[in-house]
């Protein structure tokens, strides 16, 4: 999650708007002059080289993939609608089309301690777990971010947005909702369960990946020998 807050645009020195193309151009030029071997014989310059061509690889790497790149751009529009709100900035967050004007934040807490279903964040959540239901989990994620900005201290509305994520591929993201339903209640059982899963499931695939490199490696040594 830290390293999303770097500019992969920026690094690649292309706009937000650039198309796959432009990106593979961008990364291939950049590739080309930053590539450490250019510098043999200067270790500074070669270690200055290989810092940056790092960045730019990885700034390639999430840009260039269409599932992960989706996912950047919106934890990067979270963090800018973040920031709008903290610096006051008028219409900083859309209400969806229909929605009642946000109740207060004590308001829509003490109303959700009843039916949740009675309130408009609780509709928005029973539409967001049928959506979810029957895959469809663009609609689900809309209607979970609505119910989030009218009631956003409800653990059950980010565990849901978090296996919305998971859903859809995109981990950093489910993460970060994983990590606010715990700040909201760290006890909470469903969100901690959640973690862990999450994190069981990138162990899996770190040992997956560590296990198909020792075979590669097998293989090697045994054509050699």
């Amino acid at each position: 999650m830290q390293e999303f807050q770097e500019d992969f645009y920026a690094i690649l020195g292309v706009e937000d708007s650039a198309s796959p193309e432009d990106i593979r151009k961008a990364y291939l030029k950049l590739a080309k002059r930053l590539h450490p071997d250019r510098f043999p014989n200067d270790p500074e310059k070669r270690s200055a080289a290989q810092a940056e061509f790092s960045k730019v690889t990885r700034a390639h790497e999430v840009l260039g993939d269409a599932r992960q790149r989706e996912e950047y751009d919106a934890i990067r529009q979270l963090a800018k609608n973040r920031a709008a709100l903290e610096a006051g900035i008028p219409g900083a967050v859309v209400p969806a089309a229909g929605s009642p004007p946000a109740e207060a934040s004590g308001q829509a807490t003490a109303e959700l301690k009843g039916d949740t279903r009675d309130t408009w964040a609780g509709k928005h959540f029973a539409r967001a777990q049928d959506c979810f239901q029957k895959k469809r989990f663009q609609e689900a994620e809309t209607a979970l971010k609505e119910a989030i900005r009218l009631t956003p201290n409800v653990t059950k509305f980010h565990c849901l947005l978090a296996q919305v994520y998971v859903a859809r591929g995109w981990k950093t993201l489910a993460k970060m909702e994983i990590e606010a339903a715990l700040r909201i209640d760290p006890k909470d059982s469903d969100a901690k369960n959640l973690e862990l899963k999450l994190r069981a499931a990138e162990k899996g695939k770190r040992d997956e990946k560590k296990g198909g490199f020792l075979d590669q490696l097998k293989q090697m040594l045994g054509k050699k020998g």
